[in-house]
Formats: structure tokens, sequence, C-alpha cells
């Protein structure tokens, strides 16, 4: 197996000498991605697949010299264009091997997206690659129809989606997607599936000089039609950026807060608070009120935001998108700390502890005030308790009994805190609003739970400078639970949390 990369270089400088018979060149044509509600792959209208969806193992055939030394520093040595995080940092290719990850290639014909499609293959022993491509592979030899095209690119479609349904590991869409709306369909599809999106885009030097892409694809595509095309790219413009965790981790944090929110409710005050902001009758009410969030929405994907893009419209967005450090930390993935918990009447969210690393890639403000709209939003009538009588109150119960079924591995573990009077001021400055939302009351948005961390460290900054702010302690099992007033509730556990994620961004 190591040998394959032994000859990267005379791969990429041959590229259009592979043994195919090409009649005609690439062409992306105007294919609507179907709803994917209304999916299912025996009803999905394409033309007969040309072969059967196929999962990649890893050969177990490598020379002694080569298995002797690790796979990702036969990469680092073997090519320069594989200068990526999932295909040379040990840990994060431990992630993705735990999780599942969608690969989504961009870039113009003969950049050299397909080697990094097969090198991802070669990384990863669950792998599917999925390219319109495959639709006009016969025997050996590439016979492109210009006619056929929209089936080529509806077939790529059934095989991600068929791939995203069996819940593969690592799904490779080997594309170009020139344009925003050519990666809707699989953007969507990982979302739906729980996958994390990875946008990838080859770094060659000649990703976009028309002469040597014309040299290289094997499409047979003219110089002058590749500088359409580069004058047609549209550059990746996500809405924001940050570190994703697997499904199962997900519903770990979220099963861990839920249990602080609990053990909150065995303290008298903190009950009294709860049922006069949301005007409730019972715990039971209390219980139902994060639970149709927390608890019933429970398979989702968490994510801790670095910084809200806006598709390029937000102050400081382009020059955080053209960042060395960003573009070369996708994909990338790191080990987040859960230091606490801020509670709230509007949202339930666990706040990290960022390192030296994280927060290079940390651009939010941890100081903006909340709108004042927030400040006097919380308090809700008793009629919207829609499911305080419901089934779906009961969940609550059943939380840890319905463990997710999914293919990911868990990577939550536990430290413990060392009790000192720092224990109480876990975060400040740059950082401090980092977060994974865990719940929100109804009708309150994700972003609310930012807010309350930035007034949840205020107070603990007024309190730790002597200045008026008052608290009242509580002694909880597993930590200690604070009141500072203005509705902000904080949890001290004794122990810290680790949970792996992967940084990526939402386009």
């Amino acid at each position: 197996m190591g040998q394959i990369y032994s000859a990267t270089s005379s791969l990429f400088s041959s590229w259009s000498e592979k043994s195919f018979a090409v009649v005609h060149e690439e062409t992306t044509a105007s294919v609507h991605p179907p709803d994917l509600a209304s999916f299912t792959p025996s009803t999905y209208p394409l033309a007969t697949p040309r072969r059967a969806l196929c999962r990649t193992k890893r050969s177990g055939s490598a020379s002694p010299d080569h298995a002797r030394e690790p796979l990702t520093k036969r990469l680092r040595r073997d090519c320069q264009y594989l200068n990526f995080p999932f295909l040379n940092d040990d840990f994060t290719i431990d992630f993705v091997q735990k999780s599942k990850v969608m690969f989504i290639m961009k870039g113009l014909p003969g950049s050299g997206k397909t080697f990094i499609s097969e090198v991802i293959q070669e990384v990863y022993k669950d792998t599917c690659v999925c390219s319109a491509d495959h639709y006009f592979m016969q025997d050996g030899v590439y016979e492109f129809d210009r006619e056929k095209l929209k089936e080529a690119h509806e077939y790529c479609q059934q095989q991600a989606a068929s791939a995203a349904e069996q819940s593969i590991h690592v799904i490779v869409i080997d594309n170009t997607n020139l344009k925003h709306w050519d990666m809707k369909f699989y953007l969507n599809l990982a979302r739906t599936h729980l996958y994390i999106p990875v946008v990838v885009e080859p770094q060659t030097t000649w990703a976009v000089h028309p002469a040597e892409l014309a040299v290289k694809n094997i499409h047979n595509i003219p110089e002058e039609i590749l500088s359409d095309k580069i004058k047609a790219y549209q550059p990746v413009l996500p809405i924001y950026y940050g570190w994703f965790l697997n499904e199962v981790d997900s519903e770990e944090i979220c099963s861990i807060g839920w249990s602080w929110f609990q053990k909150a409710l065995g303290v008298q005050d903190f009950v009294e608070h709860f049922s006069q902001a949301f005007q409730a009758d019972s715990n039971e009410d209390l219980h139902s009120f994060f639970a149709q969030d927390i608890v019933a929405d429970r398979r989702r994907v968490l994510h801790a935001t670095s910084k809200f893009t806006a598709r390029g419209k937000s102050m400081g967005a382009n020059e955080y998108i053209n960042s060395p450090v960003v573009k070369q930390s996708l994909g990338k993935g790191f080990r987040l700390c859960v230091v606490g918990f801020v509670i709230t009447t509007r949202t339930i969210g666990a706040r990290l502890k960022l390192t030296k690393e994280q927060l290079e890639l940390w651009s939010s403000d941890d100081h903006e005030d909340p709108p004042v709209t927030l400040l006097n939003s919380g308090v809700l009538k008793k009629h919207q308790f829609s499911h305080s009588n419901s089934d779906r109150s009961k969940e609550k119960f059943r939380f840890s009994k319905y463990r997710n079924t999914s293919v990911c591995l868990p990577s939550v573990t536990e430290r413990e805190i060392f009790c000192d009077e720092d224990r109480f001021y876990p975060t400040s400055g740059k950082g401090s609003r980092a977060h994974l939302t865990l719940a929100c009351a109804p009708g309150i948005k994700p972003v609310t739970t930012g807010f309350d961390l930035i007034l949840a460290v205020r107070c603990e900054q007024r309190m730790r400078k002597g200045e008026n702010q008052k608290a009242e302690t509580y002694i909880i099992d597993g930590g200690i639970l604070m009141n500072y007033g203005e509705g902000i509730w904080v949890v001290y556990p004794n122990s810290e949390m680790l949970v792996s994620s992967l940084f990526s961004a939402f386009v």
C-alpha cells in the first residue's frame, strides 16, 4: 500500500495520460437538487447505475518498510499537495474514523480533486467516493455523453444518499462544485444524516491556471472553457465557522447538561425562580419546558461557533475566511474542554475553555452587549406549556435508556478540577463566550446562549473585583450551583469534560 505514494508527483504531472478513452469534456449541467424529504433510493428517478455502491477497505499488503511507519508520516513525505490535517494529523484521523464526515471536493477539472479522494480512501477504512464521472465509466473506459449529464449527477446524488443511509463513516463527493448550488444537495444530505461537512479545495499550484489545467485534466477540456470556469468559480462563503462534535458526543453532552438542570431542580430557590418566570404550576411543567428541545430533538450535531461570517457580510468576515490559520485548520480535530454550565430561563449552555491554538481561531466579540429584547425575554405564559401533559414530557425519564444507535464512537472523558478560587472564574477575556448551545426555551434563538454566558462572566468578574455583586451558593451532587441574580445560574462541576471535535464551516 505504501508504494502507492512513491509516484505521486508523476501522477499529478501525467494526469491526462490515465488509461481512459475520453469522448468529451466535463460540463456542469443545471441540475436542481431534489427534495431530500421525498427521497428514497427505490423511487429516485435515475438511469441504470453503472456499478454498485461499495465500501472501500484499506489494503493490508503494505511492504515491511512502509508498514513500520505511520501512514501520516508517509503522506507528509510523499506529496506537498496532501497537506490536509485529515490526512496527516493522527488526532484528526482518529476522530474522523470514529465519526461521520462528508468531504466535498471543490475545484476545476485537473486541479487534483480525484487524487485527494483516492488518498482519503487509503487513509480511512470505511469510505464511499461519489462522482458524476463514475456514471460514464464502463469497463475502465470513460465515455462522456453530454445528453446524460443530468442523469450522471442524479446518479451521484443517489450514491451519496445511499451511503449516508448506510452510515458509512466517510463520504467523498468528487465533483467540481464550482458554485454554491452545486453543493446544496450534499450539504443538506449531511445535515439530514448528521454528517460533519468539510469543503476541500486542492492546494496544487496550477489549481487556477487554465493552461496547465488544460494539459492535466482527463476530460480534454480546452483552455478557453477552463478560463470561463475560473471566472464563474464561486469562493466558499460560510455562514459561520466552528468546532463540530459527532452525534454521539452531542447526545452525551446534552444528557449531562440535562442532568445538571434536574439536579438544580432540587434547589428550592431555583424552582421558585423558574416557576415564577415560567408561571409554572409544578416541577413537571419545569421538566417539560426544556425537555421539548434538549430531549425530543436530541438527534443533532452540537457546535461551538468561532466566527459568524454571514457569507462574508459580517464585520471582519473576509479577513477571517482568508486567514491562513483558518484555512490550514479546516478539517482538523480539536479537543474541547467543558468547564461548566450556564442555566437561565432562556437557555442551557455548556461553557468552554479554549486552548491557545483554539484562541487563534476565535473571532467573536466576548464583550458584546446583549440586545434589550433579550433582557426582557424568558417569561412565558401557561398556555405555552404545550407539552406539559403530553407523552413527550415523559421523555426525560428515557433519555439515558434509549441511546443513539449511531456508528459514531464517544470521546467524552472527565478530568478533576482543582478546588481553588479560580474555579469560580474559569474563563474571562478572549474566548470567554465560547459555548455549546444545549437547549433553548420556545421562541428563543440559539445565539442567546452566548449572550447569557457574557452576562454570567460579567457577574463573575464583578464578584472577583469585590464590586456590588451578590451571589448565593448551593452545594449539589457533583458540583456547586451559584445564583448571581438577574436570572443567571451557573454550575461549577467538580470535574471538567474533554470532548473531541472537528473544525469546519457551516456553508
